[in-house]
């Protein structure tokens, strides 16, 4: 029944953010997505974003597993072939980058124009962290023909491998679960990070893991979605309308956080 009611309201904000989405940009924006736990939906999220950019903007984004450990976002993106980010980062270095087909050879298409590259190759240790220098490198060099990169970073915000994807990026997400206790947590990493990195854009998602009666679209909230419980690998036509519309208005957040730093 709310659905009935306010599918027009509904209509007119998926609108407004799907403008927020495509909005002129400098070249190149960099976005990484961080959690302050594991298990809170930071995968999901990054996978949402770029396949919201995709689809949206219709220009090239690349989505990359940087998280210390083996994670799920290339199953996530539906990805058609194995795309180890090893493989890729020593393709640049070896070898001239100077086209599009150039930069995403070694990369795994997913769709709507977004490729994907993982760490499938990383054994599952903590705290293994990219070289800054190698990923100052790569991530310069996706910049140059990637409309945006999104960098899944894993559950470990204040650690030194967050550090190193950090020194490049233009804009961060911290996903976070509900909850006033993670909120105070939310908070103490969202200043760490402000002193730390000051010219890094800050931008929040907090993800329902479980149903709730609120129907209401909240700024920054994620709702529950079936779609997105299930694990499987994310198609946007099977996402619910509050979750759409939610997901878009955050992937035009962090798109419009990048542009300004």
């Amino acid at each position: 029944m709310t659905d009935a009611v306010t599918s027009g309201s509904l209509s007119e904000r998926l609108i407004r953010a799907s403008s927020a989405v495509e909005a002129p940009i400098t070249t190149g924006r960099r976005i990484v997505v961080l959690g302050t736990a594991g298990g809170v939906a930071t995968t999901t999220v990054a996978a949402m974003l770029a396949k919201l950019l995709g689809s949206i903007r219709q220009e090239p984004v690349i989505a990359i597993d940087a998280t210390d450990h083996s994670g799920n976002l290339m199953r996530y993106l539906g990805a058609s072939q194995v795309a180890p980010l090893a493989k890729l980062m020593h393709q640049f270095r070896t070898e001239p980058v100077r086209t599009l087909p150039d930069a995403v050879k070694n990369a795994a298409a997913c769709g709507s124009q977004v490729f994907a590259a993982g760490r499938a190759d990383v054994p599952a240790l903590a705290d293994q962290p990219l070289g800054l220098q190698e990923w100052t490198d790569v991530s310069s060099t996706f910049s140059r023909f990637m409309a945006v990169t999104i960098v899944d970073g894993g559950a470990s915000p204040l650690s030194r491998h967050a550090a190193a994807l950090l020194e490049t990026a233009h804009a961060v997400v911290l996903v976070a679960p509900p909850g006033n206790p993670e909120a105070a947590k939310l908070a103490s990493i969202q200043e760490s990070l402000n002193s730390t990195f000051p010219d890094v854009q800050q931008v929040t998602a907090v993800v329902r893991s479980r149903q709730s009666h609120d129907a209401a679209v909240r700024d920054g909230v994620l709702p529950y979605d079936r779609h997105l419980a299930s694990g499987s690998s994310l198609q946007l036509s099977r996402l619910g309308s509050r979750t759409r519309i939610a997901a878009t208005e955050l992937t035009g957040k962090a798109l419009m956080a990048a542009n300004r730093a």
